[in-house]
């Protein structure tokens, strides 16, 4: 049994439900994908804070779509002196994700920010899903809660009529960040009071528990009194979709003037706004694509 519960499982995400209680939930620790999302960009500690806990929030979302397909959880700044333009994540079906974020020129982003701060006055929480097979749809939520894990609350409740609580955990200075969702199980017999009652348990966790024991651990630890069903574990991964060939597909697009004006430079590059990567194109190299691009 103690192997069981010290058996390691960072990032990963862990689905679990309750067998006296009409609710299920998904409880998540990362640290590499944190670094990754980050490690190529110079955003304020404020940002860097926002971009995991979205980070945190997409996966949770992410994990639980039945259909194969991708889901993007952004936000759009509103207005203010220290709001965003936008932070948005994109996961797949594999629970791989990347992501990035846009700042406002002149804006002040230093010093601790809440989150009604860097999101702004009027700021909204968009979530879009695009299946494999069917139509996009997307939810829309204002912002003016005190955190993400409360406007989360208040999208599934309004939106998809699904009480749900999240905790967030995320530290941007360490790169660590650990997650519990808990959602009712429709139409079960007093599943809102079971939701109250395990909400209750969940808020005694730490940012150090759930980021520095196993997810097993904590779910003992916390619903040491409760029957259990645990599911295996699922990886976490940032995972960027930028290439190269995505890249010469981009410069071969522009104009044919455009193409020859940057052979006269010598050469391009071009960075994902998302990793950082940076793809390096010579003179010969837009040569050889000037050849296959129409008069």
């Amino acid at each position: 049994m103690t192997e069981v519960l010290n058996q390691d499982t960072q990032n990963k995400i862990i689905r679990f439900l309750f067998e006296k209680h009409g609710v299920r939930g998904e409880i998540m620790q990362m640290d590499t994908p944190c670094f990754k999302l980050l490690e190529h960009h110079n955003y304020p500690l404020s940002v860097k804070q926002l971009l995991i806990e979205l980070a945190c929030s997409a996966i949770l979302i992410g994990s639980t779509l039945k259909a194969n397909g991708q889901i993007m959880v952004q936000i759009l700044g509103g207005k203010g002196d220290h709001a965003i333009k936008y932070a948005l994540i994109n996961i797949d079906k594999d629970l791989s994700f990347y992501g990035s974020a846009a700042l406002i020129e002149g804006n002040d982003y230093e010093g601790e920010l809440s989150f009604k701060d860097i999101c702004g006055e009027d700021a909204v929480l968009v979530i879009s899903v695009f299946p494999e097979d069917g139509n996009k749809w997307q939810g829309i939520v204002s912002l003016d809660t005190v955190s993400l894990a409360k406007a989360l609350e208040g999208y599934f409740k309004n939106s998809e009529q699904l009480d749900t609580t999240f905790f967030i955990y995320a530290n941007a200075k360490e790169h660590k960040a650990g997650a519990i969702m808990l959602q009712i199980i429709p139409e079960i017999k007093d599943n809102h009071l079971s939701l109250e009652h395990l909400s209750t348990l969940c808020s005694t966790m730490t940012y150090e528990e759930i980021t520095s024991l196993s997810l097993y651990q904590n779910l003992h630890n916390l619903f040491v009194q409760e029957e259990v069903k645990v599911f295996d574990p699922k990886e976490i991964q940032f995972k960027c979709v930028c290439s190269r060939e995505r890249c010469e597909r981009a410069l071969k697009g522009l104009p044919r003037t455009e193409l020859e004006n940057l052979i006269s430079d010598n050469g391009t590059s071009m960075t994902c706004q998302h990793c950082g990567k940076i793809y390096s194109f010579t003179k010969e190299d837009l040569e050889k694509m000037l050849l296959t691009v129409s008069q």
